[in-house]
């Protein structure tokens, strides 16, 4: 165990108990604490698109963990006194504000940290951070009342220690933030699936937490936690097993179908309604999981950087979740009450459910992203190949007979008989792809430098504040720019970079 995984197993702990803190408090009110708490998410895209703007080099290691320390104080204090019922009904609205924007930036200084790591070693550690998490969980559950805040506070601050650490042990690495997919249809897909997911789990959590009391809420959140520990245990051990062969979008395609299977089982068993509703309010952790280590594969793939991606994804998972809360306390109760109700809203769940997971298996994203570091493997294997037949070529050249290398130029093809490159044998960063273009349409240096800088995402002022120069300078460079490319915004200049990769 590194502090890494030991940190974000204590940030779960946290998180879903600040998260069950809002339950009780949220019976019998049209707009809950736990509907605030979600929909509050969306300050984390305001405060990081504010961020952007300001300067797209904000992102700094000192940053995360800047943002971290408020955030964790924030929670720890929100938490406590949430749970010790020490607030006025405004304060509890306001305290489930704080909640929800705290744990959504806090998980995502969590991803930056993660995506500087390999993905193997990425899934093998988040998957056993939640077993130890979940086994937490259920030793909280089964202390004092009083407790179990404590526990709360001290996992709060132990991980962001944890989280110092970690950083400290391999600074993050700077990385372009506007990267154009490649597939948006099938992002579009992905995203329409998880939201469908979120609004189906929220309308359970909705009609869970309508009728929700202190001590309901314990023993669900006890059944709850038994669930996460043999998921969890079951995922650690695949990871580990399989951890050259099983991705995290994997995890999605096994969720989906559980997840349809366990909606069933309630409509057919209803008698066993309390293993069920444990199962599906587990389930909401196991998706926020299951997104959190997609995104951070995303950015690891450089299909789109975490600063622009992460809030995004993350408040429009969280809004759906509020959706379907919103359902759950308001329109399901119009039905009626009883037998007939409970099936009813089962049902309307089952069909989202059943839907989302059409959209999630059947994206042929899924599977691109699966076979990416297949890909890669590959490509190593294919250049390590191709090394060894150039030096048969240069050996073959030496004793006067025409190599790979030498049939290439008379060819005129642009790589060689290997398949090789014939200028590096490599892939083109992102800068080399920029001196292409820099050279072919004639920026001058200073154009040059200033389009590279754009094409990593970085504003005019930013661009204007590394370069030492005014910004009414940049904006006369980026027109220069555009009319020498034939261009007219950002992202047809980030969709030429991108092409000659």
């Amino acid at each position: 165990m590194n502090p890494l995984t030991i940190g974000f197993a204590l940030f779960l702990v946290w998180q879903n108990a600040s998260l069950s803190f809002l339950f009780p408090s949220s019976a019998d009110k049209a707009i809950s604490p736990l509907l605030v708490g979600s929909v509050s998410v969306a300050f984390l895209l305001a405060f990081c698109v504010f961020s952007y703007k300001r300067d797209a080099g904000t992102f700094t290691p000192a940053w995360s963990i800047g943002l971290s320390f408020l955030a964790t104080v924030a929670a720890c204090v929100a938490s406590v006194l949430v749970a010790q019922t020490l607030l006025p009904l405004w304060g509890i609205y306001v305290a489930a504000a704080v909640l929800g924007f705290v744990a959504a930036a806090v998980a995502f200084v969590w991803a930056m940290a993660f995506s500087e790591r390999s993905s193997s070693d990425t899934l093998i550690g988040v998957c056993f951070a939640f077993f130890l998490s979940s086994v937490i969980d259920r030793i909280a559950m089964s202390s004092g009342y009083f407790t179990i805040p404590v526990t709360v506070v001290a996992c709060g601050a132990i991980s962001w220690i944890c989280y110092v650490l970690a950083i400290r042990a391999k600074p993050l690495d700077e990385r372009p933030l506007l990267v154009r997919p490649t597939n948006t249809l099938e992002f579009v897909k992905l995203g329409v699936g998880v939201a469908i997911f979120a609004v189906a789990l929220g309308i359970v959590a909705g009609t869970t937490a309508d009728v929700a009391t202190e001590d309901s809420m314990r023993g669900l959140n006890a059944n709850t936690a038994t669930a996460a520990i043999v998921v969890s245990c079951a995922c650690f051990v695949a990871a580990v097993v399989f951890r050259k062969r099983i991705e995290a979008i994997s995890l999605i395609k096994v969720f989906a179908p559980c997840l349809v299977a366990v909606i069933l089982c309630n409509i057919v068993d209803l008698g066993r309604s309390d293993i069920w509703l444990a199962l599906t309010i587990f389930s909401w952790a196991f998706l926020r999981l299951c997104v959190f280590l997609v995104l951070v594969e995303i950015d690891r793939h450089r299909i789109v950087g975490l600063p622009m991606v992460f809030p995004a994804v993350w408040t429009a998972l969280w809004w759906g979740y509020a959706g379907g809360v919103f359902i759950g306390q308001n329109i399901l109760p119009l039905a009626g009450s009883g037998t007939q109700a409970i099936m009813n809203s089962v049902v309307l769940v089952a069909v989202l459910v059943v839907l989302g997971a059409v959209l999630l298996v059947g994206s042929r994203l899924t599977m691109r992203l699966s076979e990416d570091e297949a890909s890669d493997g590959e490509a190593r294997a294919a250049q390590g190949q191709s090394g060894e037949r150039i030096r048969a070529g240069e050996q073959d050249e030496r004793r006067g007979v025409p190599g790979a290398n030498a049939v290439a130029e008379v060819s005129g093809l642009p790589f060689d008989a290997t398949g090789v490159p014939r200028d590096t044998g490599v892939v083109e960063s992102l800068e080399d792809r920029c001196a292409r273009i820099a050279a072919k349409f004639q920026l001058s240096a200073r154009e040059s430098e200033v389009f590279v800088l754009l094409a990593q995402g970085h504003t005019r002022a930013s661009i204007a504040k590394k370069l030492f120069v005014s910004e009414n300078t940049i904006r006369e460079h980026v027109k220069n720019i555009y009319k020498k490319l034939y261009i007219h915004s950002r992202q047809q200049l980030i969709d030429m970079v991108d092409a000659r990769r």
